[in-house]
């Protein structure tokens, strides 16, 4: 009985420490986890967000650096085309070239243009050059050399039969240009 007494009395308090461990467990601790898990996602769920910003925020500035790389190109660009209303310009620089090259030339469009979209026109001219073969070809290269952009559709060379010189060539061009509304 002795013993018994004492057995009891040792499962009594190992019941109260176990009992008290688990009150403790049940709660303050288990509580405790539960935070700690909820600010732990919390956290995680700021640092996505906060890393989202970040990766926009380069991919700004990435934009930013290649709006201004293309600003210089683009600048370029609207100076290829040719304002419209300045197809008498136009008439009068290929005329001139002619006239360097010591060649007659005679242009024929109507300067009404195919929308391309953008504010862009593109405009058919069609001259007739009559020189000889080199002078033309110098009148073309002097063409690819303008600021302007000219684009040969089309050429056709035949000799002149009106000319008693047999170094006469005619040659016929299909150019697109561009006029900018």
């Amino acid at each position: 009985m002795f013993l018994n007494y004492y057995k009891n009395k040792f499962y009594i308090n190992i019941g109260i420490v176990l009992l008290f461990f688990a009150a403790i467990t049940i709660f303050i601790i288990y509580p405790a986890l539960k935070e700690i898990s909820r600010v732990n996602q919390e956290i995680t769920n700021e640092r996505i967000k906060l890393e989202k910003k970040l990766a926009m925020g380069l991919n700004m500035k990435k934009i930013v650096r290649d709006l201004e790389e293309i600003e210089e190109p683009a600048k370029t660009l609207d100076n290829v085309f040719f304002a419209k209303g300045n197809e008498l310009n136009l008439i009068s620089s290929l005329e001139t070239i002619a006239n360097k090259y010591g060649l007659v030339i005679t242009i024929n469009s109507d300067f009404t243009g195919q929308d391309i979209g953008s504010n862009i026109d593109q405009v058919e001219i069609q001259a007739i050059i009559t020189g000889d073969y080199k002078q033309i070809l110098g009148f073309m290269s002097e063409l690819e050399k303008q600021e302007k952009y000219f684009n040969l559709k089309l050429i056709s060379f035949t000799k002149n039969k009106k000319a008693d010189n047999s170094n006469t060539i005619v040659a016929q061009l299909i150019v697109n240009t561009y006029f900018k509304k």
